[in-house]
């Protein structure tokens, strides 16, 4: 009976063994993935807000530029 037992016992030990090897060695690479997934985040933030400024700056320049044609036709307008 023991002959049975014991090989039956070391088996499920290394099983077990095993099984916890390979979460460890998963929750390393889901955390690697993770970790890489919120840096590409942090970049497309960061490339986002680089062209939210942008398009700030260019509505102040689209509406100076168009103060500068009112003012151009103006002068215009009062030279003979």
């Amino acid at each position: 009976m023991w002959q049975y037992i014991i090989p039956a016992a070391a088996l499920i030990i290394v099983q077990i063994i095993i099984s916890l090897t390979q979460n460890n060695a998963n929750k390393v690479r889901y955390d690697m993935t993770i970790k890489e997934i919120k840096n590409d985040i942090a970049r497309l933030e960061e490339a986002q807000n680089k062209h939210n400024q942008l398009i700030e700056r260019m509505v102040k320049v689209e509406s100076s530029d168009t103060a500068q044609w009112r003012w151009i036709d103006q002068i215009k307008t009062k030279l003979p």
